[in-house]
């Protein structure tokens, strides 16, 4: 049983969504609408101004923005944020995607939803 276990990680820590966001991989941009996001240097435009991001405000923001308007779950999240850390904090996802959803604000055709009982959505209307 723990060889399908093995099995089961690897094979889920392998698959790579599909970006649906334009990127240029060279800079690190992504755009989503209206939001420029650079992930390289942590920052965000929205409007001609500049956000800056935390180290892990950057990788959520990451995780979303390779699927965006696909629900990603909640253990997914925390297990590819704070794994390397070994110690999960129940309600810090939920403060992180306060703050980004804050951060978002000034765009209202971005947003950060909880999909009740299975996780969050970046939604991005076009």
């Amino acid at each position: 049983m723990p060889f399908l276990a093995v099995f089961g990680f690897m094979a889920f820590t392998s698959f790579k969504p599909k970006k649906s966001s334009t990127s240029d991989d060279d800079t690190g941009l992504i755009s989503l609408g209206a939001v420029l996001f650079d992930a390289k240097n942590k920052k965000l435009t929205i409007h001609d101004t500049d956000t800056d991001l935390t180290a892990t405000e950057t990788r959520l923001l990451l995780i979303f923005a390779v699927s965006p308007n696909e629900t990603i779950a909640r253990s997914r999240l925390q297990k590819e944020i704070w794994e390397d850390e070994g110690v999960i904090v129940g309600r810090s996802l939920d403060m992180f995607i306060s703050k980004l959803r804050k951060k978002l604000e000034p765009d209202p055709n971005i947003s950060i939803v909880a999909v009740r009982g299975k996780g969050y959505k970046l939604e991005i209307n076009t």
